[in-house]
C-alpha cells in the first residue's frame, strides 16, 4: 500500500506540468480556431475538440494530480479523495468520451473531404457538424451517467472515505462485465478505433494515389492535403496512447477481475497508460503549431504582439490575410487576429 501511495506522489508530480502545459497549449488553439474568421468544418471540430480536451484535462488535475500531493492533512485529503472520486472521475470520462468521438467525427470529416470530395458540400457543414457535437455530448453523458454509483462516501470517526459500490466486482459482477467491460469496450474502443482505423487507411491510399499529382493541385488544395497530414498524425497518436488501455481492459475482462487493485505493478503500469492519454491530450497544440503554417502565424502574432506591446507600452493590429501570402499591418491602439480554418 505504501508502494502504490509513493507511487501516485510521484506521479501527480509528473501529471502536473504536463497538465498545466496542456490547458494553455489548448486555450491557444481555442483561440486560434475561434471566430470571427473560421471558414471550414475541420476548423469547426478542431475548436469543439479543444473545448473537450479543456475540460478533461482540467477535471484530470484533481483526479491524477491535485489529490495526491503532499498539501493535505488527513482530513483534508480522505474528503478531497472520496469527492473526487465520486464526482470529479465521472465528468473526467464524459469529457474523454467527447473528445474521443470528436476524434472521430474529424476522422470520418477528412475521409469524406479526401476520398469523396463531390460531397463535401452535403455532409461537411457547419449544420451537420453542430448537430454531430450535440450528439456526442449528449451519448457521453448517457454512456458515462452510471459512473456516479460507482462509489460511495461514508463518514467513519469524522473522516470522509469512499468505497466501491458497483465497481465492487463480487458484489455486482454483472454491471462490471456487462458495462465496465462488454460496454466499455464497445463503445470505448471497438467502434471508435475500428472507425478511424479504417478511414486513415482509406486516407492514407487516397494520399498515396495523389502524391504524384501534388505539383498539379492548386494552393488551396495543397493546404487541405497538409491539413488532412496533420489529422492524420493526431489520430495516429491517438490510437498510440489509447491502445495500452485497452489492451488492459481486455485483459481485466478475460480475468473477471479489476488487475490493478490486486497488483502493485500492474496498478503501476495501469497510472502510466492513463498517462498516455493525457500526454496525448495536452500535446495536440504542438502538433498543430508544426503542421500548421496558418496555426504559427496566429500564435507567432501574439507572441510577436505581446513583446511590442511591453517594448513600446501599446499594441499594433497585425491583419493576416490567410487566403493569400500577404501580411499587412496597421498602428493602431488595439489588437484583432484573424483565426484560421485548417491547414
Amino acid at each position: 500500500m505504501m508502494e502504490s501511495m509513493d507511487f501516485h506522489k510521484i506521479m501527480a508530480f509528473v501529471y502536473l506540468p504536463t497538465i498545466l502545459i496542456g490547458l494553455l497549449g489548448n486555450l491557444l488553439s481555442l483561440y486560434a480556431y475561434s471566430r470571427p474568421n473560421r471558414k471550414s468544418m475541420v476548423g469547426f471540430l478542431l475548436y469543439s475538440l479543444s473545448i473537450s480536451d479543456i475540460f478533461l484535462l482540467v477535471f484530470a488535475l484533481p483526479l491524477f494530480s491535485i489529490m495526491y500531493l503532499p498539501i493535505w492533512t488527513d482530513e483534508q485529503k480522505s474528503f478531497v479523495v472520496a469527492y473526487t472520486a465520486k464526482y470529479v472521475y465521472p465528468l473526467c470520462m464524459m469529457a474523454k468520451t467527447c473528445s474521443l468521438y470528436i476524434m472521430v467525427l474529424i476522422t470520418i470529416e477528412r475521409w469524406i473531404a479526401v476520398c469523396r470530395p463531390l460531397e463535401v458540400q452535403i455532409w461537411c457543414r457547419y449544420t451537420t457538424s453542430s448537430y454531430s457535437i450535440a450528439a456526442i455530448i449528449i451519448f457521453a453523458v448517457v454512456l458515462n451517467f452510471a459512473r456516479f454509483f460507482e462509489f460511495e462516501i461514508e463518514y467513519i470517526d469524522g473522516l470522509v472515505y469512499f468505497k466501491r459500490e458497483l465497481l465492487d466486482s463480487d458484489k455486482h459482477w454483472w454491471y462490471f462485465m456487462f458495462y465496465f467491460i462488454v460496454i466499455s469496450i464497445i463503445f470505448d474502443y471497438t467502434v471508435p478505433f475500428v472507425i478511424m482505423f479504417v478511414a486513415n487507411m482509406l486516407i492514407i491510399s487516397e494520399l498515396r494515389r495523389t502524391k504524384k499529382e501534388r505539383s498539379l493541385m492548386t494552393i488551396q488544395q495543397q493546404k487541405e492535403q497538409n491539413t488532412t497530414v496533420m489529422l492524420l498524425v493526431i489520430t495516429i497518436f491517438f490510437g498510440f496512447c489509447h491502445f495500452f488501455s485497452m489492451a488492459l481492459k481486455l485483459a481485466e475482462s478475460f480475468a473477471g477481475g479489476f488487475l490493478t487493485i490486486h497488483n502493485i505493478y500492474l496498478e503501476m503500469l495501469g497510472e502510466i497508460f492513463n498517462y498516455l492519454i493525457i500526454i496525448h491530450t495536452a500535446s495536440t497544440f504542438f502538433i498543430y503549431y508544426i503542421f500548421s503554417e496558418k496555426f504559427r502565424q496566429i500564435i507567432k502574432g501574439i507572441w510577436n504582439n505581446k513583446r511590442r506591446f511591453n517594448r513600446h507600452g501599446s499594441s499594433t493590429k497585425i491583419i493576416y490575410n490567410t487566403d493569400t501570402t500577404i501580411i499587412k499591418k496597421e498602428a493602431s491602439m488595439k489588437t484583432r487576429y484573424t483565426r484560421i480554418s485548417s491547414g
